[in-house]
């Protein structure tokens, strides 16, 4: 038997695996190249505005524009940035409590004690509500415009209750600072260009220290019963005055009545004697006899008895008028 000789396999020869194929290799990884730069532009350069919001776009960090119209939107992938703001939503900033997730509140009375304008210390909670009118101002302008908005706002509460007596701050002008509140604040906040719109200020408890809080309560009652006083002396007032002025009324027309029928019981009584006047300058004797006349009918009705006298007051005759019709006259009788 012949026996071959051994040949041996070039070095340059491999054997070839049939499952591994260089070109298919390639093009997966070319297809997962593609699908990774796909996602990556989808996921950094696609975005979603909901109702509310707004986007305020960057490009190399500058300013470029401000996106306001809710849904789908697109930016330059890896060269745009964007900053979504709500400008819908209202917030809230609480000054003196916290309010915790479980609904409890918790103290900080460095934010709440402050001097009143009559220099009373007073300890009193609040609130203010406000949300995001200029997107662009609220995210660029100022480094952190919460921690800001919080300054100027304590800034001017402790200015307005500075302004006012405690009584304003405990009693029924709350809403009237509150008002005063919000404007300055609003002005504050725009001169600083928070991009904030300042939507209400809510004065929570106002109570004086605990220290002071019992005499206080015995001077706040002793006001309500002051003021309680002094609604009853107003309701007395209102139920007085009409009833004075009606009998002051009364008695001014009663008194225009006497004074017209005066008037014209003399001015009757004038004219009477006018007309005399002249009849008597006319013929006096006939108008004397003629009063005269007039003046017997209207005294002899109301005369009881009747005594003639002399010259030397002897009484001559006296005529009873009154009684027994019948009884004659008795002469020489004195009265």
């Amino acid at each position: 038997m012949n026996e071959q000789p051994f040949q041996s396999v070039p070095r340059d020869m491999k054997p070839v695996n049939p499952r591994f194929n260089p070109k298919l290799v390639k093009l997966f990884v070319t297809l997962g190249v593609i699908a990774v730069l796909v996602l990556a532009v989808v996921f950094n350069g696609v975005y979603t505005l909901n109702t509310g919001e707004e986007a305020v776009i960057t490009r190399f960090g500058q300013y470029q524009d401000t996106i306001t119209s809710p849904g789908l939107q697109f930016k330059v992938p890896f060269i745009d940035q964007k900053y979504i703001v709500n400008v819908e939503r209202i917030q809230r900033l609480e000054f003196g409590f916290r309010t915790q997730t479980e609904g409890e509140t918790t103290d900080v009375l460095e934010e709440s004690s402050m001097l009143t304008g009559d220099e009373n210390l007073v300890i009193a909670d609040w609130a203010i509500m406000y949300r995001v009118k200029n997107s662009y101002n609220y995210t660029f302008k100022v480094n952190d415009p919460i921690q800001a908005l919080r300054v100027i706002a304590e800034s001017s509460y402790r200015r307005v209750v500075a302004s006012h007596p405690l009584d304003d701050i405990l009693t029924n002008q709350k809403e009237s600072m509150q008002n005063e509140i919000m404007t300055d604040l609003q002005v504050l906040s725009d001169r600083y260009e928070l991009g904030v719109l300042i939507s209400a200020v809510q004065l929570q408890d106002a109570m004086p220290p605990d220290e002071v809080k019992a005499s206080f309560l015995d001077v706040s009652s002793a006001k309500e019963q002051k003021n309680a006083k002094i609604n009853e002396a107003s309701q007395y007032e209102n139920e007085q005055l009409p009833m004075a002025r009606g009998e002051a009324a009364k008695q001014i027309n009663q008194a225009e009545a006497y004074k017209a029928q005066r008037i014209n019981e003399a001015q009757g009584s004038v004219a009477r004697y006018a007309a005399i006047e002249a009849e008597y300058s006319k013929q006096p004797q006939i108008m004397r006899t003629r009063l005269y006349l007039e003046m017997i009918r209207e005294v002899l009705p109301r005369v009881q008895n009747v005594y003639i006298v002399d010259e030397g007051n002897n009484t001559l005759q006296f005529l009873p008028l009154t009684g027994n019709k019948s009884s004659l006259p008795v002469e020489g009788v004195a009265p």
